[in-house]
């Protein structure tokens, strides 16, 4: 009775999918145009001018790159870390507290979901969700002692003597889901925290603060421990800033495009040309897994059946999705092919009815 019920839990379940196949299948498509038609930082900055050469770049519609020192104030947690060559810090915090663990036990009818109150290191979000059998056995967390803390600066390029601020503006014309063009740095250096950083004395280990050595060695409910993420700078290092100037103050070029990164102009360059090709790729993955999944999901049903199938169920149904993203893969490869490079594609069909036209001109003079 169990196992039938379980078959027709998984048709009532793959029926279901055949639906959210339909959506996928035409999403796939979308998904792929953005691939290729999505406007890269690497394409439309090509070709920047010298600041010097500003009018003659605004003549051209063409980007202005500037190569400096990076300029800022110097940042750090106030009483914790000394102030030093950061863009930005962000403190994540942890403690050692109680927490519901989801189990089961038995199998098939007699399979069960059950609690245990068990302790480990927790993120913020999840020391006040201690659940309820830790609840039930009056088991909850304190609240932080160690406060939490985030932190950027502003910096400018120094360059011949001139300092230029940065203005990134607006950018509503960029796509939401196009991160990477909304990144105005780019291959700068994480900050890194050591002790030798800190002006408290919290003992590091396995790369995070602890707040005493006992909680370093062994831990208590209420612990807690902290690191740092952030983007770091060398103020004796060159860097890159790309966009148009206006006066002392660099824009984002045509409202989108406004990078820093570390080196020359080429070097940074070279840096967003990775970005927009890991991009691409990222897209082309979601496209192929759109159309794959999608494919698989509308003959669920049939999938289903033969899964059933004694000896050769599960291999023939695996079989047969791994064939549907092979197919998804070539033609989502064609489809991006197509959409890249159309007017190839409409260089190749005027060519051939070209030559049909002529062939066929010829037959009829020599009929005559």
């Amino acid at each position: 009775m169990a196992e039938e019920e379980g078959a027709l839990s998984k048709l009532k379940n793959s029926v279901m999918g055949v639906l959210i196949g339909l959506v996928m299948i035409p999403a796939s498509f979308v998904v792929v145009y953005l691939a290729s038609q999505r406007e890269q930082a690497s394409e439309e900055l090509v070709g920047a001018y010298t600041v010097e050469q500003a009018a003659k770049a605004q003549q051209e519609d063409k980007a202005v790159y500037i190569t400096g020192k990076i300029k800022a104030p110097l940042l750090g947690e106030p009483g914790v870390i000394k102030p030093g060559p950061y863009l930005s810090l962000s403190k994540s915090r942890q403690m050692y507290g109680y927490h519901d663990v989801e189990k089961t036990r038995g199998s098939g009818e007699n399979k069960e979901t059950y609690y245990e109150c068990e302790v480990d290191w927790l993120s913020e979000g999840d020391v006040s969700k201690t659940g309820k059998k830790c609840a039930k056995e009056g088991k909850t967390n304190p609240a932080f002692a160690i406060p939490e803390y985030s932190g950027s600066v502003k910096a400018s390029i120094e360059s011949g003597g001139t300092t230029y601020n940065y203005d990134t503006g607006s950018k509503t014309e960029a796509s939401i889901i196009d991160i990477e063009k909304q990144k105005t740095f780019h291959g700068m250096p994480s900050a890194n925290i050591t002790e030798a950083e800190m002006l408290g004395a919290y003992p590091m280990k396995d790369g995070k603060f602890y707040e005493n050595d006992g909680c370093a060695s062994s831990p208590a409910i209420g612990c807690e421990r902290f690191s740092y993420s952030g983007t770091a700078y060398d103020p004796a290092g060159d860097y890159t800033i790309i966009g148009t100037v206006e006066g002392n103050t660099v824009k984002a070029f045509r409202g989108m495009f406004l990078k820093i990164g570390p080196g020359s102009y080429d070097d940074v360059m070279a840096l967003l040309e990775s970005a927009d090709t890991t991009g691409t790729w990222i897209y082309f993955g979601l496209a192929v897994i759109f159309l794959g999944g999608g494919l698989s999901l509308l003959v669920g049903p049939l999938l289903t059946l033969i899964e059933f199938i004694p000896l050769i169920g599960d291999f023939g149904a695996g079989l047969i999705r791994f064939i549907f993203f092979v197919f998804a893969f070539f033609t989502m490869g064609i489809t991006f092919l197509l959409i890249e490079y159309w007017y190839l594609v409409l260089i190749f069909f005027v060519l051939v009815a070209v030559a049909i036209l002529f062939i066929a001109k010829s037959r009829k003079s020599k009929s005559a």
